[in-house]
């Protein structure tokens, strides 16, 4: 069982809240679509493939669970978090984490 300062004796309920797995897969998931959209700004994706992403990069489809599974076999969170929201994105799912 795993210590951490936070969710023991110094974590404020604000604090814990910050750092409850869905809230931080969400929040990994809003830097993933404003990376899309920057791409597809830029010209490095097409437009609705940054829609696509933006929209799928959310809890309701990309699911902790999910996230969990792939990180077992992968040993990466971020990168688990990459490929289970590419999964969700269908052919747009490429251009995901680019760059």
């Amino acid at each position: 069982m795993a210590i951490h300062p936070i969710d023991y004796r110094y974590g404020s309920e604000e604090m814990k809240r910050i750092w409850e797995e869905e809230n931080k897969l969400q929040k990994l998931l809003d830097v993933e679509a404003a990376l899309a959209r920057a791409h597809a700004k830029v010209g490095n994706i097409p437009q609705e493939s940054a829609n696509v992403i933006s929209e799928k990069a959310n809890i309701k489809w990309v699911k902790v669970e999910r996230v969990k599974e792939i990180e077992a076999e992968i040993h990466h969170d971020i990168m688990a978090v990459v490929k289970a929201l590419s999964e969700v994105c269908g052919e747009h799912g490429k251009y995901v984490h680019l760059g």
